[in-house]
This record gives C-alpha cells, structure tokens and sequence, in this order.
C-alpha cells in the first residue's frame, strides 16, 4: 500500500511582496548610514595622522645634533598634512612641534566638508649635554 503525500500551498494572503517592499524602504537608509560610517573613518584616520605628524615630527626635531624632522615627516601619509606642521625649538633644550589645518572641500550635492584641526606639542629634549643647563632654564 502506497501512500501518497499531498503538498499543501499556503493559502494566498495580503502579506505577500511586504519582505521587498520593507527591503526597499530600509535599503537608502542603510546605504546613506554606511557611507556615513566610511566617511567619519577616514576623517578619525586623518585626524590620526595629524596628531602623529605632530608627534614624529618633534621627536625628529629633537632627537639628534642635526634635525631629522625631515626624515619624520615623510612618515606622515598625506602631503597636505605634511606640509602643515611646524616644528623648532623655543627655548634651550625644548622644541614645539605644531599643526594648524583649516580647510573646506566641496564634495557631492553641494556640501562643503571642513576639516579643522589644531594640535601643539612641546617635548623636552632627551639627549645629553655638557655642563649645567643656561642660566634661567628650567630643568
């Protein structure tokens, strides 16, 4: 005795396509959050990049007889950053190394992205001297 299996359907309701139609109202929604998570990114990534510009720079200012904030720079990623921090000493055996940026882009339907970021830091200087510190230096 054979027995037979009938397959049953599901009978037809309203509820059929409301899986698409939810998918298409959330899509643009998921989409513009995505790309918003992308750019604040690389924003915190260049961010990065300045305060270790900063960083790398007056340590290779202060580091050696002759300056190798040269050297340091070259390990910033971005020239525009590169090209923005300052470093010298400003008084005997310290050095201050700085970045100013301020600039707007125009970007997609007409939004200007600005980008502002100030850092300064000063750095004692490690390396040994001869004899006492100058008169009126702090040590």
């Amino acid at each position: 005795m054979k027995t037979r299996m009938s397959l049953r359907r599901r009978p037809l309701t309203s509820e059929n396509g409301q899986a698409m139609s939810e998918f298409a109202l959330v899509t643009p929604i998921l989409v513009l959050l995505l790309a918003g998570m992308i750019m604040a990114g690389m924003y915190a990534f260049r961010a990065a990049a300045a305060d270790w510009g900063v960083f790398i720079v007056g340590v290779g200012e202060g580091t050696y007889n002759t300056s190798a904030s040269e050297l340091a720079r070259k390990d910033v990623l971005w020239p525009d950053i590169r090209q923005r921090i300052n470093s010298g000493a400003s008084i005997p055996r310290q050095v201050r190394s700085t970045i100013t940026i301020e600039d707007g882009h125009p970007w997609a339907f007409g939004i200007n992205l600005i980008e502002a970021q100030r850092g300064q830091t000063n750095f004692r200087l490690w390396r040994f001297y001869p004899g006492p510190p100058p008169q009126g230096v702090n040590e």
